[in-house]
């Protein structure tokens, strides 16, 4: 019962309650039974559980869904006979009965109720030597497994998954770890991202450092371009100053020359013009 309180927890529609009062009919008196264990569907569970000590079959229209018996030595016969047919009479749809004592004859029986009587479930053998019968109104396979010494144990299984039920307090505590699990992986997901974005970062940065020192070189190149052209430049103007001086030089050399030319010929019109005279003075 506790593994089905875990199961049923969080259903606001679904009433779990093991051994309270069952009312079947108001108006007679006595008219109450006390199952270990009961679960009924489409009912106000939370309304239910706060201000009734009983449920009272005739108060919400619903008989319980399944009631549950575990064999006590003084009254098994009272389970087997009285009782059954009073839940079948009161229409609870599946009747379970778990025994590990050997007072009910056999360990594990569920029914249901067809008709008004209740017939059982096929009870099947599995090869480790669990016996197991299925719920149908629960959705839960109930499993009876015989121990080598001492008392054997009871399991319950979701009958679509195939997962093995647990207890409120296992439950929580599977769910609590499976939450751990979930942040741990949210956490190193967190890391990751973040890992990530710091690669990212320096991916980024180290792009810049290049872009950067590709700027730089470029710059450094049109420096040296520059430098180049200007003294290139220097150099076409140093031609230039030298050829300027060159022309100038020739320049002088050619008035020198002129220079002399015109000495020498005046020196030669002297020189004829002496001569005209000395022979004019002989004559």
């Amino acid at each position: 019962m506790t593994i089905l309180k875990a199961r049923y927890e969080n259903d606001p529609n679904a009433l779990w309650s093991n051994q309270t009062n069952v009312i079947y009919d108001s108006q007679v008196p006595g008219s109450v039974i006390v199952p270990d264990g009961y679960l009924v569907f489409g009912v106000p569970a939370a309304l239910i559980e706060a201000e009734r000590r009983s449920y009272r079959i005739d108060e919400w229209g619903v008989p319980p869904a399944f009631v549950l018996e575990v064999a006590p030595e003084s009254t098994a016969h009272r389970d087997l006979g009285a009782k059954r047919e009073l839940y079948a009479r009161m229409g609870a749809q599946e009747y379970w009965r778990l025994d590990r004592h050997g007072y009910y004859g056999e360990p594990l029986v569920g029914e249901r109720l067809v008709d008004g009587e209740y017939v059982r479930f096929p009870l099947r053998a599995a090869a480790n030597g669990d016996v197991w019968a299925r719920s149908e109104v629960l959705g839960v396979d109930f499993y009876y497994r015989p121990a080598d010494e001492g008392l054997g144990a009871f399991l319950l299984r979701d009958s679509e998954s195939g997962e093995w039920l647990h207890d409120l307090s296992e439950e929580r505590n599977a769910r609590a770890a499976a939450e751990a699990q979930a942040t741990a992986a949210e956490a190193q997901v967190v890391v990751a991202e973040a890992q990530a974005l710091a690669a990212q970062a320096q991916t980024t940065a180290a792009e810049a450092r290049a872009q950067e020192y590709n700027a730089q070189a470029l710059a450094a190149e049109a420096r040296a371009q520059e430098s180049e052209a200007q003294a290139k430049s220097a150099q076409a103007q140093a031609a230039a100053a030298q050829a300027q001086t060159v022309a100038a030089e020739a320049q002088a050399l050619a008035a020198e020359t002129r220079a002399q030319e015109s000495e020498t010929r005046n020196q030669e019109l002297q020189a004829e013009l002496d001569s005209i005279r000395r022979q004019m003075g002989k004559q």
